[in-house]
């Protein structure tokens, strides 16, 4: 199961010492938006990679297996990271914690057909959890986006813990 605590504070941990490196003033007003732009970029980041949202006949999978693996996992941590920045700048820590049991059934779900609503989904209550300051939409959004990636995406806890370590040592 995630250890979503520890992620949180390494992920933070890193963005701090990555900011205060920046030669860029921080307008703190600012870096709230700044932090869900990015994550939505790495959203659709993500939908794109996943090639599983085009409506054209000509899209193909010009990458092979492996690569395809390797990048729907990078693009899913960085959105993870992103994710546990949000909550940080929100003041949102305590709903990045989702118990083991929670977590359980979350990931018991079945992988979902129509991946179109979900990322639609995930969008729509982040950005309500923008503009109306909503916890229980960014939770819902968290749940979903974690729902995606290990049960939609068959992405693996252990490489998805593994992948945003990695991606926190190399900021």
């Amino acid at each position: 199961m995630f250890d979503f605590d520890e992620l949180l504070k390494n992920s933070i941990s890193k963005f701090r010492i990555e900011e205060q490196k920046s030669n860029l003033p921080v307008n703190p007003n600012n870096r709230l938006k700044k932090a869900y732009i990015n994550l939505d970029i790495s959203l659709s980041k993500l939908a794109s990679d996943s090639k599983r949202f085009s409506i054209l006949n000509f899209t193909k999978l010009d990458v092979s297996p492996d690569d395809y693996k390797k990048n729907i996992l990078e693009d899913f941590s960085k959105s993870m990271n992103l994710f546990l920045l949000v909550a940080n700048l929100k003041n949102w820590n305590h709903l990045i914690h989702i118990s083991n049991d929670e977590q359980n059934r979350i990931f018991s779900n079945k992988s979902d057909s129509d991946f179109s609503n979900v990322y639609i989904v995930i969008k729509k209550m982040l950005f309500n959890s923008l503009s109306s300051h909503n916890e229980k939409d960014f939770l819902y959004a968290w749940k979903i986006f974690n729902k995606f990636g290990i049960v939609d995406l068959n992405l693996k806890i252990n490489d998805v813990i593994e992948e945003v370590k990695r991606i926190n040592k190399n900021i």
